[in-house]
């Protein structure tokens, strides 16, 4: 038998409703994002979060997940600091991460070193990466302020509601949407 899971303190915050109801119009595009790009993601994260907002698996229902609209189930906010490359330890390795890039900088590059990759990395600019798997960082910026929208699912949440992983997404997912 398994614990419950806690909804997270910054969730629980008394300025996290206001948040997440600011950031409603970000999450609509981040999922029909991740709808197109990973459907079996999409799909077990939507089934996730709603069993999270049923309460059967929470310690302790809060009134503001009735104001989580995103199928990720976390989400962090980078603010103006370098991000080492990194892997995300607590993703499935075939799931994406999904980074969404704003702020006032003019200058600013993605650096995905296991590829030898340097993506230009301006405002508005979403990046899906399977981001367990793949070293990844922003090692400076220029120009203005720099925020990182990090949308990630966590394996062990997903394990714990008993949701099945998807399977790895290939060119054969993206050809099957044309048809």
């Amino acid at each position: 038998m398994h614990e419950k899971i806690y909804v997270s303190s910054d969730i629980r915050s008394d300025g996290a409703a206001n948040f997440l109801q600011a950031t409603a119009s970000i999450n609509l595009i981040v999922n029909a994002i991740t709808a197109l790009i990973a459907p079996q993601q999409y799909d077990a994260g939507l089934a996730a979060i709603q069993l999270l907002k049923d309460g059967m698996h929470l310690h302790n229902i809060h009134p503001n997940l009735a104001h989580w609209t995103s199928v990720w189930s976390g989400c962090a906010m980078i603010v103006n600091r370098k991000t080492w490359l990194h892997r995300d330890l607590g993703a499935a390795p075939m799931d994406y991460d999904l980074l969404f890039s704003s702020g006032t900088h003019d200058q600013c590059m993605l650096d995905v070193h296991d590829l030898g990759l340097r993506l230009l990395y301006l405002p508005g600019t979403a990046v899906a990466i399977a981001g367990k798997v793949l070293r990844h960082g922003v090692k400076t910026w220029d120009g203005g302020e720099r925020i990182c929208q990090a949308w990630f699912m966590k394996d062990a949440v997903h394990d714990r509601l008993g949701q099945q992983r998807p399977d790895w997404v290939c060119h054969k997912d993206y050809l099957d949407l044309l048809t």
